[in-house]
């Protein structure tokens, strides 16, 4: 398999078109298209946006066909941005069977410290005023 093949590979298994493969790395589809048809080999270029976008992509798979597609290292978990290989048993797991979910609590109802009229002051517009006092 030569690099061509193993980017079309990657594209199906990432399940993108050429367009949007192009658009994820950051090149013209042009490019891609001309790859794909066998006019152009990957340039070095289209190679490193490759492997920068997809960080989990073992480069001595990408490029000389050894190994597995994705590289796995024991005991280290990927990133928050690395794009994994694909599931074969997610396909069939439906995202709404994937939501957690969430126990509602009830309410907390907060008692406020009761308050007491003191004093009530009224002011008139002729400048007087009468003052109620709690007795």
């Amino acid at each position: 398999m030569n690099e061509r093949e193993r980017i079309e590979r990657l594209i199906a298994t990432l399940k993108l078109s050429a367009r949007q493969f192009a658009e994820q790395i950051h090149v013209q589809p042009g490019t891609i298209s001309n790859m794909m048809s066998g006019r152009n080999n990957p340039s070095l270029d289209v190679m490193k946006r490759i492997m920068q976008r997809y960080p989990t992509l073992n480069p001595e798979w990408l490029i000389v066909g050894k190994g597995e597609m994705w590289r796995t290292v024991p005991g280290q978990e990927a990133g928050l941005f690395d794009v994994l290989p694909p599931d074969p048993k997610e396909e069939t797991t439906r995202i709404i069977d994937r939501q957690p979910s969430y126990k509602q609590e009830e309410p907390q109802v907060i008692a406020a410290p009761q308050k007491q009229i003191r004093n009530i002051v009224i002011y008139y517009t002729d400048g007087t005023y009468e003052e109620f006092s709690k007795a």
